[in-house]
């Protein structure tokens, strides 16, 4: 039989053996660690700045180019009344007397009194196309028309009152009365309608028939 003294001293035993082999594997392990941090490398990191040689240019920035408007058509031109030739078929205009007045002296009213109230004044006849019908044929004629010059000088309701031969120059006397333009009739200062304007245009074939 084990004495119980022995049984004490083992269990010492062993614990003093075990506690040695601890620090003996402690102390081998913080010697390892010391050479490892002596032999280590140390890495150093320089931050080294490039300059450049050159700066960048600044951009500069045009201002845009600013397209010039397209210049504005000119006004149409006003058909004059056309010169004929001696040889050619003639459309003529031959002022008509109304209320008292003639066309052609017109322009010489307004005068007086400040020149506040004025007649018509004709600015623009175009004169009428021949029918080539009639001018093969060599036959003239006459269309009397009447019609109202507006207050901004156009020619309204125009009409024909009398045609000799009848219906031959009529349409063309029309269109071209229609076109023509004046300087309105005006009272106190104020342009107003003038109302019956009569005028006769004779067509006259041409010369030699």
């Amino acid at each position: 039989m084990v004495s119980p003294f022995v049984r004490i001293l083992i269990p010492i035993g062993l614990g003093v053996i075990t506690a040695f082999g601890l620090f003996w594997v402690m102390q081998a392990l913080i010697g390892v660690t010391g050479e490892l941090g002596e032999s280590s490398t140390k890495l150093s990191v320089d931050f080294v700045r490039l300059r450049r040689d050159n700066a960048p240019a600044p951009k500069k920035r045009e201002p845009p180019k600013r397209e010039k408007p397209e210049q504005a058509p000119p006004p149409p031109e006003m058909n004059m009344a056309k010169a004929m030739n001696p040889g050619d078929a003639v459309a003529e205009i031959a002022p008509m007397v109304d209320t008292g007045m003639e066309l052609e002296k017109a322009s010489s009213l307004g005068t007086g009194a400040g020149g506040s109230d004025r007649d018509i004044v004709p600015l623009v006849r175009v004169d009428p196309d021949y029918p080539p019908r009639a001018k093969q044929q060599g036959i003239g004629g006459w269309v009397e028309l009447e019609f109202t010059i507006s207050p901004i000088g156009t020619v309204q309701d125009a009409r024909v009152t009398a045609s000799k031969p009848t219906f031959i120059f009529d349409r063309a006397a029309l269109r071209a009365v229609r076109k023509w333009r004046y300087n309105p009739k005006t009272q106190d200062g104020v342009p107003v309608a003038r109302t019956g304007v009569r005028v006769r245009l004779r067509f006259e074939p041409p010369r030699g028939r």
